[in-house]
């Protein structure tokens, strides 16, 4: 599928699109998610799942912005599963996820209360591994995760009221630790456009800044070597903009605009809060949409937002 595409990178393993093993790593997790930034319907998507290293499992589809009104969240959690149940027929509380073809494809169905989905997934380069940093993945987020866009087709429902789906979508895959309250700060992009993709992951910890990601565009994906940004927040410390210089190890320079179309606070650790960003984008003129979420420490978070009027 990805004959005509080159890369800086080495190519990853398929059998990481799965499932893994963690029985032997208590205390770990499995995770995979789907963004949907939609600023065609002025709202977006989020579709997670998870399975612990002891084989409970759940999911969630939440869906905001300013089409939806209040965020709908539905999910499930603590459902028992067995090893054997894999990603290529993955079945949790209304939750399906197929995969299709490893890194390539994969198809995901929901039906709650309010929220019915069924759309395909295909991914539009290589999927980018954590691993490919010399670095690698910070060890106490994962063992490794992986980073793709692509497009989404289908539709999802909100009470009844169907909204057709063919848009970009982003997806990741983690599994192992995730030690959230590690991250002092965190910035986690996604920006994909027809014919470009971008994704950065920005982490503060241990007083160091680790910097993770890609670049694909003219048909060759590479690794980023340095990015400079700035961003515009709300009195909540909610960004709202974003403005991002990247270069890459084939020594190209990609310039992004990203304006937030929806926003909301995702519950995940007591220590940190997840803002939630989806965001309309333009990569070197050419419009998209992209996701982008920043993790605060809560304590920072909470004393900072009496101050930030001193933001500039």
């Amino acid at each position: 599928m990805f004959e005509f595409i080159t890369s800086d990178l080495a190519t990853f393993d398929p059998i990481h699109e799965n499932r893994h093993d963690l029985s032997a790593l208590p205390g770990t997790r499995e995770a995979a998610a789907f963004m949907l930034p939609l600023p065609e319907l002025d709202c977006a998507g989020i579709i997670y799942t998870w399975v612990t290293s002891e084989g409970k499992a759940g999911a969630s589809v939440s869906f905001f912005g300013n089409s939806i009104g209040e965020k709908i969240d539905e999910r499930v959690d603590g459902v028992d599963v067995p090893q054997t149940m894999d990603f290529y027929d993955w079945n949790v509380g209304g939750f399906q996820l197929k995969i299709d073809k490893p890194f390539e494809s994969a198809n995901l169905a929901f039906k709650g209360k309010r929220i019915e989905l069924a759309f395909r997934y295909e991914a539009m380069h290589p999927v980018y591994p954590f691993s490919a940093n010399r670095k690698g993945c910070p060890p106490y987020y994962a063992i490794d995760r992986t980073e793709q866009h692509g497009r989404a087709t289908g539709f999802f429902k909100i009470d009844g009221k169907e909204f057709p789906l063919d848009s970009f979508c982003q997806r990741d895959h983690a599994w192992g630790p995730r030690i959230w309250g590690l991250n002092q700060h965190y910035k986690w992009f996604h920006a994909t456009t027809a014919n470009a993709a971008v994704h950065f992951f920005e982490m503060q910890s241990f007083g160091q800044v680790n910097q993770l990601g890609f670049v694909f565009k003219d048909n060759h994906m590479a690794e980023i070597t340095s990015l400079k940004y700035d961003y515009t927040f709300d009195e909540n410390m909610h960004h709202t903009s974003f403005y991002v210089v990247i270069k890459d190890s084939s020594g190209r320079t990609t310039r992004i605009k990203n304006q937030t179309i929806a926003q909301f606070v995702y519950p995940a650790d007591p220590m940190i809060q997840l803002n939630e960003s989806a965001t309309a984008v333009d990569i070197d003129g050419e419009k998209g949409s992209g996701w982008c979420e920043f993790c605060w420490n809560k304590a920072y978070l909470d004393f900072a937002r009496q101050h930030v009027h001193f933001h500039r």
